[in-house]
């Protein structure tokens, strides 16, 4: 097995962005406030202008690990330019495919994505918000140094399900 890269995807490779999004909604529709409804619907034009910005890293970033030439993960961020809220960024998006997981690939992507975090000078704080059902993924931001900073009830309704959502948050620099 090769092994995997972390990568930023351009703009015209939008169809693999927009087939391993649409998969990670499907596989994992309880960790993300996205629906597969809701991105399916979304335009050719709308997949391109999202890829194209985290490309330009235009307020936000996507790494993807690519294996063998096929997508198998992602992880992505973003930050407003606005004074009072520039020094936090959020992570988003985080997902590998079932029959790549426990491989290291989501370490791999958290680790490109914190190391380009913390290359933007005014980025001080990343925060995140995590299904509190979803134990693999609060043991790997538990491992990055993220603490749990709060939670939200019910936050989220999966099918008539509800699941809370846990906050969690890591300091690049001392306060």
């Amino acid at each position: 097995m090769k092994s995997v890269d972390i990568i930023s995807l351009p703009p015209e490779r939008w169809r693999e962005a927009k087939r391993l999004r649409l998969a990670a909604l499907r596989a994992e529709p309880a960790a993300f406030a996205s629906s597969y409804a809701d991105e399916l619907a979304f335009s050719d034009e709308v997949w391109i202008a999202r890829l194209a910005s985290a490309f330009q890293r235009d307020g936000n970033m996507t790494y993807f690990a690519e294996l063998n030439g096929e997508l198998v993960g992602m992880a992505g961020a973003n930050w407003s330019p606005r004074e009072k809220l520039r020094h936090v960024a959020t992570i988003y998006g985080v997902y590998v495919s079932p029959e790549q997981r426990s491989k290291g690939i989501a370490s791999q992507l958290m680790g490109a994505v914190l190391a380009a975090l913390s290359a933007l000078p005014q980025v001080e704080k990343v925060s995140l918000m995590v299904n509190s059902a979803g134990k693999p993924a609060i043991r790997l931001y538990e491992r990055f140094g993220f603490q749990r900073a709060g939670r939200a009830q019910r936050e989220l309704c999966v099918d008539g399900q509800y699941y809370d959502l846990l906050t969690m948050e890591r300091f690049l620099t001392p306060s």
